[in-house]
């Protein structure tokens, strides 16, 4: 079903249009509430049972098979989270979709570089690649256009950002969850989730998706 699908332009462009219909519709733009989204691609709960009959080296075959064009290193982010970070805060108040976008995992990085060695492998987490990124694509679409509606295009008074967990290690790579970012709001000062775990694999940084507090 993948197959007459480019990878690279498939998710800057569903991201583009949740833009679009963003700024033609209403909504809630009050103060974030305290509601967190799950981080990328996790259910409520490990899953028990493998949702393939196929084993975890034919699902990925399969993934990078609908997406083809073998990635070897991260692309379109920064050498550092702090980098990653301004780059971000800089492109929101911009409200430059398309380098949000490039901040953000693509497919190809996904099945060649996130999933071979992501805890979706193995029991008791086992999900097909294809349906860990169909949830990463579900968080990260309604967290990007919330995310817009909040904050596109406006000054986000930055001050500062935390990741208070240590990384988590998957062979190569290295994630950290549950970062916030420290602003000033209508005089208060707010920590709040804009935006998914870090990724760093290589020197290079990104994030994994938008998944956020709203």
């Amino acid at each position: 079903m993948f197959n007459s699908i480019d990878p690279e332009r498939t998710s800057l462009a569903g991201l583009l249009l949740l833009t679009t219909a963003l700024f033609g519709c209403g909504g809630d733009v009050s103060r974030p509430g305290a509601e967190v989204a799950a981080h990328e691609a996790q259910t409520t709960a490990p899953a028990t049972v493998v949702d393939s009959v196929f084993p975890v080296e034919e699902e990925i075959r399969r993934f990078q098979e609908a997406y083809p064009g073998e990635v070897t290193e991260l692309a379109g982010g920064e050498s550092s989270r702090d980098a990653l970070v301004s780059r971000f805060i800089e492109s929101l108040e911009a409200a430059d979709t398309v380098d949000l976008t490039r901040l953000s995992m693509t497919p190809r990085e996904f099945g060649y570089l996130y999933y071979p060695t992501s805890r979706y492998t193995e029991p008791p987490y086992r999900l097909s690649p294809a349906l860990v990124w169909y949830q990463n694509q579900n968080v990260t679409g309604r967290g990007f256009t919330r995310l817009l509606r909040r904050y596109g295009g406006q000054e986000v008074n930055y001050l500062s950002y935390e990741c208070p967990e240590e990384a988590e290690v998957e062979g190569q790579n290295r994630l950290w969850h549950n970062c916030r970012v420290v602003h000033l709001f209508e005089g208060d000062t707010v920590s709040i989730q804009l935006f998914g775990s870090i990724w760093e694999r290589g020197g290079h940084y990104k994030f994994v998706g938008y998944a956020n507090d709203f």
